[in-house]
Order: structure tokens, then sequence, then C-alpha cells
């Protein structure tokens, strides 16, 4: 006796010509595209509005001021400056902020040494470590370094202790009932438990990063992309002010779209995806 199992058809892929349809149709009507674009126009309506004043150029003006920043190479030689004191402090915000988070989730003494810092931290704007690590340190390398590392390292400490809060006690239990070496367990368990929080905490963390990190070379530095802001600011070079800005604002867009984002993708794709919550 054999039995008949009954398997789903597969759907029938679409033509080729209603394929490129589809994704001309979404290439278009992106919401991304759309938002750029209602952002230009606006942009535009406002620098029509405000011609007789002359201080807010349209996007015509800034653009050809982007193209004559890139052309002559005074972007990318500013932005190896910038990009060096924002990872070197980044670096150490994460290191900071990974071994804070862990010690105030694990143990409930260093949560309440810990707390109050913390607090302090994230209510402090990044301007004020700007301003405190130019007027301590100057304009060394260690100014940008220590604001970045002020600014960043509580919303890092914030997300990691949250994760370890959130690791399942039952499984590590089960961990210690077997017998598990630590190496296995911190590799297997909490690793994986941990990295969507990791990856949030980079994400918000770099982004509190880049702002200190201009903050900080607009007050004093003698290079870098905030630098040439403040350059720009002296001359009241208005178009200069947005181009760099525009600049810099694109390249962290590109580390966050081919970096970070992708990295997440990657590291957390066995997490169920929740299309709808409410």
């Amino acid at each position: 006796m054999s039995l008949a199992l009954d398997t789903p058809a597969m759907p029938a892929r679409p033509p080729w010509n209603q394929r490129i349809a589809q994704n001309l149709k979404d290439l278009v009507f992106n919401r991304r595209w759309l938002a750029f674009v209602l952002f230009l126009a606006v942009w535009q309506a406002f620098s029509l509005r405000m011609a007789g004043v002359g201080l807010v150029p349209s996007p015509q003006k800034t653009i050809s001021t982007i193209w004559e920043v890139l052309a002559n190479g005074l972007f990318f030689e500013h932005l190896a400056d910038s990009m060096v004191r924002l990872l070197a402090g980044f670096l150490l915000a994460m290191l900071l902020g990974v071994i804070v988070g862990v010690l105030m989730g694990s143990r409930p003494f260093w949560d309440e040494f810990f707390k109050d810092l913390v607090i302090l931290g994230l209510s402090l704007p990044g301007l004020i470590y700007a301003l405190l690590s130019v007027v301590i340190f100057g304009v060394k390398l260690i100014a940008p370094v220590m604001a970045i590392l002020l600014a960043s390292y509580p919303f890092i400490a914030v997300n990691i202790r949250e994760g370890v809060r959130a690791l399942d006690k039952d499984l590590l239990d089960m961990t210690r009932a077997y017998k598990v070496g630590r190496w296995r367990v911190v590799r297997q368990v909490i690793l994986p438990a941990l990295l969507p929080f990791i990856l949030a905490a980079i994400r918000i963390g770099f982004t509190i990063a880049w702002k200190a990190s201009v903050l900080t070379e607009v007050f004093g530095a003698s290079s870098g992309v905030g630098y040439m802001i403040r350059i720009s600011f002296q001359l009241f070079a208005v178009r200069g002010i947005l181009a760099w800005s525009l600049l810099f604002g694109g390249v962290m867009l590109l580390i966050e779209y081919g970096i970070l984002l992708p990295a997440e993708r990657y590291f957390a794709r066995w997490r169920p995806k929740v299309k709808q919550v409410i």
C-alpha cells in the first residue's frame, strides 16, 4: 500500500517584463528617494524665500561647492584625520561601555556603583564633552578621543546592561548543571544572546561618536571635517558649512548602510522577524 503525498505547487515566476516593471516601480516610488526629493523641494523653496537676504544657498549652489571640495581632494585629506580620531575614540568607548555594561547587568553592587555616573553621562550633551576636552587637552589627538569616549560609552553601557539582564537564566543554570565549559558557554550561549544588544550599542554609540568628534574639531583642531566647518563659519560661507556637513553625513550613511546594517542582518539572521506589532 502506497500513500501519495500532495505537494504544494510552486508559484509561477512572473515574466521578465513584469519583473523589470516592478523593480522600476519600487525604485521610483521608494520612500527614501521621496523623502530626499521632499527635503530638496523644501530647501529650494526656503532658499528662494530668503533670496533677498542671501543666507540660505540653493541646493544647486551647495552641490557645486560639494563637487569642488571633492575635486580638489581636500575632503578626503581632512576626512582621514577625522576618521582616525573617530575610530580611536569609539574603540575605547566600546571597550569601556562593554565592561561597565556587563558589570552593571551581572552584579547589583556594580549596578548601584555605576548607575548615577551612567545617567549623568546620558544627560550631558556632547557639546559639554567637546568644550571640556578642548580646554583641558588643547588641539592634541587626545581631545576628540576623550570627548568621544565620554559621550558614547554611557549609551553602549546601557544597551549591554539590558542585554545581560535579558539572558535566559534557566539556560545558564542548565549549562552549570551539565558542567559545560565556561568558554563554550560564552561562545554558544552568552554571545549569541548579547549580539543584538551589541550591534544596537555599536550603531547608537557610533552615531554619538561622530557628532562629538566633529564638535571637538570645530572648537579645537587644526585639521578634520569639523575644522573646515569652523573655517567656513569664520568666512560666513554658508555653502561651505552645508557642503562639509552633508559630505560627512553622506560618509556616515555609507558606513551605516554599507557596514553596520549588513553586519547586523548577517549576525542576527537567526532571529525571527516581526512584520507588524499592532
